[in-house]
């Protein structure tokens, strides 16, 4: 790099205006005089006097013949006291007397003044104006030597030189000028024998002696003769310790001493020199300083000066990369030399360097496992297609096979396979492998077909590794039980066990508990009894305690109570978390064996101690049996009594609102019957117990001869809850629906439309209004299947019920009318009888209330979901994920962070991705640097498949060391992010953004 010096000595000479003293003088009045005696004063320089004389002048109405000479003295007089308005005063007059015989004085004048303002371009522009060779030899040369600074200022190399040689051959005061200038010139073209001679000729003279030795020095600095250079410097430091040029003489000193390979020689004045604020800046003597402290051993200096170099892209850069990377080596520090190998090698000034830097790049990478956008398969290729006559080719061809047994990276893995066209059989074992986890991968995100298609292919391969083989077995046949295909998996879990040579492990265990379910979903449970057995041996104790549940459910199926109790008992040792569904069991299997009090007494454990079971429900239900099998009447009212406050939505609840009016009537308690009844009648219209009760309710009446109470109760009723039929109203309904039965819609529709419009009222009104609105559903005819469904749902406990809200949620779900779809996924989860059926309908209902944007809704929602028991593992993803999205939206940070840490724990999945990637920026926002920078680097070394989460994490790691003040790792993140993330979204905006705050901090 070039040191341009300013040259201040013909600089000032260029500043000194002619300048003289004025005498003070009498006042004038007479014009004559005045222009006289201002004339006098000008020849005399008295500019200050002459100014004041001449003013008075041209104020008393001067003569046409002296008026311009007296301009012209009174502009020149404001240039040489340099007034602030003297280019204005100089301009205007040139305005005023175009063709005036001192024209090209003042433009030499303006030229001058601008020159002194340093305002080059202008003057340039006006010397250029003026024809300096008719000026006085005095002015000439001065004009000569400022016409040749200023193109030298502005950069223009030739045209100050040529200005500058033709002042060397007219002037004698400034031929040294000339000369020293036109060496500059020479220099700072790279012409250093004719820079030389003029450097010598200059510094013989006191003038230049101080500064020519830094030229010549450095001349030999370029040359590479580093000894002489070094000679020169000793002697100017002890000539002129203090010199201006002395710190930059430090830096020759250095730079020569690096250059002889005297490394530890060269540390100190290089240091003197790249502590100053000229030296902080050049990147040539801190690349010398931080390849000394490099050599000698200070690595950890070393990549703090290589570091400040690495702002421009160009081939010192590339090799501070380079070194920088090869002394973090040193340093241990693996991450930081893979980035600083990593931008050397994206570089191309210098292919050694290039080839060296990939080479290293791709080992640290290998090394450390790092492999967040599939560099670890990527890099190895690109050194290949890069450089494959190299000496590391065999090498690296070594490693790439242990790249694909080995990396994360599984689909870049898979694609570079595909590129060999005859693959060895290490390369084709990596392919099985690499097939497995992909089918892995897949199953983590519940893409169940896709996982499929993979572990197949995998098992394709199979031969190159048993283990993978009886692995891709196992969770194919995974894949196929979450698709409820039963058969088929237990096909793949019984080929598991036949390959698999490890017969003590964990998924070993699992299969044999798979396939018991697949058979007890099947309902062959001498069959799942078996498999159960197998594995009943479980170490998780939550896994072995189901297994004793459904071993007990097997035994109860085969009606073999006491073995299904006693599996029952010991599914609660094991594991009482799960105990409440053991303890429920229990006590149905003392009712069928008619001990209803332990039956009463079972239930009541459950009760106290699984509160917030998913059974209370049932177990107050069957309380309440268990007290009418023991004749307490009121025992049971008291329990289904509370059963109807506590959970008046449960199915259970309008069995028990029925029961309760049954026991009253069979006590002949009349009155308490009759509002029992009308109870159920009124609030469960249209369902089954209803019309029972409603046939009871008639009875008593008529056995009270009170036959009017009950025609007048039946009137107030509206046509769906009145069960009375008269012929005609059945006939047309039958008839109707038989027709609908045989599948003859059009016919069907206009003949329930026609029983509708005849009996409005009717019995079977409710029954009509769902045929018509299913068929309106089918016809896609939503608007019209909205209206039928929404009468069939104004009676909630109809037995259409379940089928129209699914019907009409879907509908309302459909055309964004997310809070009524909220509404009805709600209803059916609290009326839902299987955990399956109540588990899809509050997953229903999270999507509606977040797509509502309702966060409270989500919160409680997902909660009530997560409540429930043994949730498949993409379902609990779901709502933790929607919690979580809530309680940030409604700025609970704290309270989304225990979801967002389960969630992160696999980010396998898009929740996992996002949650990781959520957790450090919480982190961050709450001040806490360093959880945030640990939970990114962990998210690095474990990686995704979903990249955009973890490309916004190297973003907010870059953020993160920006306010650690390590702007350096930061810029290196943000570069490597650039180079290796390659879709088409925010992200590059993002890196750009960072990088200029970077660059102009």
């Amino acid at each position: 790099m070039k040191r341009k010096r300013k040259l201040e000595m013909a600089g000032l000479l260029c500043m000194m205006p002619w300048m003289a003293f004025a005498q003070q003088v009498e006042p004038l009045t007479d014009p004559v005089r005045l222009f006289e005696d201002g004339k006098t004063l000008f020849q005399r320089h008295d500019y200050a006097a002459a100014q004041q004389t001449l003013t008075q002048y041209l104020q008393q109405e001067p003569s046409a013949e002296f008026a311009e000479e007296a301009a012209y003295m009174l502009v020149c007089t404001s240039y040489e006291l340099n007034k602030p308005d003297r280019i204005r005063q100089l301009e205007a007059y040139v305005g005023q007397y175009p063709d005036s015989r001192y024209i090209n004085r003042v433009y030499a004048l303006i030229g001058s003044a601008y020159f002194f303002d340093k305002n080059y371009p202008e003057a340039i522009t006006h010397f250029k104006m003026c024809d300096i060779h008719r000026l006085a030899d005095d002015e000439r040369d001065a004009s000569l030597l400022r016409l040749g600074t200023s193109y030298l200022k502005e950069g223009n190399l030739k045209d100050a030189a040529l200005w500058f040689s033709v002042l060397k051959d007219v002037s004698k005061e400034y031929q040294l000028d000339a000369v020293y200038q036109l060496a500059y010139i020479d220099y700072a073209r790279g012409r250093y024998d004719e820079a030389l001679e003029g450097f010598r000729l200059a510094g013989a003279d006191e003038k230049y002696a101080p500064y020519t030795p830094y030229y010549i020095a450095d001349i030999c600095l370029e040359k590479h003769e580093y000894q002489k250079a070094k000679q020169l410097v000793d002697t100017y430091l002890e000539a002129y310790p203090r010199h201006e040029y002395a710190l930059s003489m430090q830096r020759i000193a250095g730079e020569a001493s690096y250059g002889m390979g005297r490394y530890a020689e060269a540390v100190k004045p290089l240091e003197t020199y790249c502590g100053s604020p000229e030296g902080g800046k050049d990147r040539k003597a801190l690349y010398a300083l931080g390849m000394s402290y490099y050599q000698t051993g200070v690595c950890s200096k070393a990549v703090e000066a290589l570091g400040k170099t690495v702002d421009k892209q160009d081939a010192l850069a590339q090799n501070a990369y380079l070194h920088s990377g090869m002394a973090y080596i040193q340093l241990k520090d693996r991450t930081r030399a893979r980035m600083a190998f990593e931008q050397a090698s994206a570089m191309t000034f210098d292919r050694g360097v290039q080839e060296q830097a990939l080479y290293n790049y791709a080992l640290c990478i290998h090394e450390t496992s790092y492999s967040p956008f599939a560099e670890s398969v990527t890099v190895f290729e690109r050194f290949l297609n890069e450089f494959p006559n190299s000496a590391y080719t065999e090498k690296v061809n070594d490693y790439l096979v242990e790249v694909y047994m080995n990396t994360r990276s599984y689909q870049a893995a898979l694609n570079s396979i595909a590129k060999i066209t005859h693959p060895g059989d290490r390369i084709l074992e990596a392919k099985q492998k690499l097939l497995f986890r992909i089918g892995t991968q897949a199953f983590a995100q519940a893409a169940f077909e896709n996982a499929i298609e993979y572990f197949t292919q995998s098992i394709d391969l199979g031969r190159y590794d048993q283990q993978t083989k009886a692995d891709a077995y196992y969770w194919r046949g995974e894949s196929k039980y979450r698709m409820e295909h039963y058969a088929e998996a237990a096909s793949d879990y019984r080929l598991y066990l036949e390959y698999t040579p490890d017969r003590t492990g964990e998924e070993y265990a699992l299969a044999l508990y798979n396939l018991g379910y697949v058979a007890f979903k099947q309902k062959q449970y001498e069959q799942a009894l078996t498999w159960f057995t197998r594995c009943s041996q479980a170490k998780d104790r939550r896994i072995a305690a189901d297994v004793y549940n459904r071993m007990g459910d097997c035994h109860f199926h085969a009606r073999r109570f006491e073995e299904a109790s006693a599996y029952y008992v010991q599914a609660f040792t094991v594991d009482p978390s799960l105990g409440d569904y053991s303890l429920f069991q229990q006590a149905f299997v003392r009712g069928l064996q008619r001990d209803y009090a332990g039956k009463i007494q079972t239930l009541n454990r459950l009760l106290t101690e699984y509160p917030a079971s998913q059974y209370i429900d049932d177990a107050l239900y069957e309380q309440g049996r268990a007290f009418v099998q023991q004749e307490n009447n009121a025992g049971a009212i008291e329990r289904y009594t509370v059963l109807l406050q506590r959970f008046p939505e449960s199915p259970f609840s309008r069995k028990a609102s029925n029961e309760i009016g049954l026991l009253y009537y069979q006590e002949d308690k009349y009155p308490e019957a009759i509002a029992a009844y009308k109870k159920v009648i009124s609030d469960y219209p249209g369902s089954e117990e209803a019309r029972l009760a409603q046939r009871d309710l008639k009875s008593i009446y008529i056995d009270l001869n009170r036959v009017d109470d009950y025609l007048s109760f039946v009137s107030s009723l509206p046509g769906g809850a009145n069960f009375d039929v008269n012929e005609r109203d059945s006939l047309t309904y039958v008839a109707a629906e038989r027709v609908y039965m045989r599948g003859e819609t059009a016919e069907a529709k206009a003949s329930f439309t026609r029983y509708l419009q005849s009996f409005p009222q009717g019995v079977f009104s409710v029954n009509a209004s769902y045929y018509l609105g299913l068929m309106a559903y089918n016809e896609q005819n939503y608007a019209e299947a909205s209206a039928y469904l929404d009468k069939v749902l104004a009676y909630p406990d109809n037995k259409f019920s379940g089928e129209a809200m699914k019907l009409s949620a879907d509908i309302a779900y459909q055309g964004k009318e997310y809070e009524k779809a909220l509404g009805l996924y709600e209803r059916m989860a609290d009326r839902s009888v299987s955990q399956e059926e109540r588990v899809e309908a509050w997953r229903r209902a999270l999507e509606c209330a977040r797509l509502a944007d309702h966060s409270e809704k989500v919160i409680t929602i997902a909660s009530s979901l997560l409540a429930q028991s043994k949730l498949v593992p993409e379902v609990e993803n779901e709502a933790r994920y929607a919690r979580a999205k809530a309680c940030l939206g409604e700025g609970k940070a704290q309270e989304a962070m225990g979801d967002l840490t389960v969630l992160a724990k696999d980010t396998r999945n898009v929740y996992g991705a996002e949650a990781k990637y959520l957790l450090a920026q919480l982190y961050f926002d709450a001040g806490e640097t360093e959880k945030a920078e640990k939970e990114v680097l962990d998210y690095i070394e474990v990686s995704t498949p979903h990249a955009y989460w973890l490309a916004r994490s190297f973003v907010l790691l870059s953020d993160i060391y920006v306010k650690m003040g390590r702007g350096l790792d930061a810029k290196q993140y943000l570069l490597s992010l650039k180079q290796n993330y390659q879709a088409d979204d925010d992200i590059q905006e993002m890196i750009e953004t960072r990088l200029k705050q970077l660059e102009n901090e």
